[in-house]
């Protein structure tokens, strides 16, 4: 066992491997399998059905290729940049699903009552400053910038 081991690092040495993409094309995989299987199961004997079994037995075929072929591949520039196109996808996907009521917007919406939230104009961070009418001199705590804040 020790020695198929080894052979096995020797083997898989320089090559790219498995990353978030890999994970998500085999969950993909696994997910049309099973709906090629519900959709082979509940329509046997109907041509459009056949079709559609053999499309996307295709489709998971294609899938399982381009798994091997990343995970075998040398040329890991490649493979890292087609990772981050995917995790800069998944990113915006999930923020455009995520709901507004996360804790930091909740927080936020009540210290509205007692706080005013300013941008520093060097280093645009956003300053949570004490709602207090008139003209204030704020420092801004990132880049000690110097900044005047007017407030009503």
């Amino acid at each position: 066992m020790r020695r198929f081991k080894e052979k096995l690092y020797r083997f898989m040495y320089g090559r790219y491997g498995f990353d978030d993409l890999h994970k998500f094309l085999l969950f993909t995989v696994c997910f049309l399998m099973v709906a090629e299987l519900m959709v082979s199961r509940l329509l046997p004997e109907c041509t459009t059905v056949l079709i559609a079994g053999a499309c996307l037995s295709m489709l998971i075929l294609a899938l399982y290729v381009w798994i091997l072929f990343r995970a075998m591949s040398r040329s890991i520039l490649k493979r890292r940049k087609e990772n981050e196109i995917y995790l800069k996808a998944s990113r915006f996907v999930k923020r455009c699903l995520t709901l507004n009521t996360s804790r930091k917007t909740r927080s936020r919406n009540l210290d509205d009552a007692m706080y005013i939230f300013r941008d520093c104009p060097k280093c645009t961070a956003t300053l949570r400053l004490p709602r207090n009418p008139g003209k204030h001199s704020v420092k801004c705590p990132k880049c000690a910038h110097s900044f005047y804040v007017v407030s009503k």
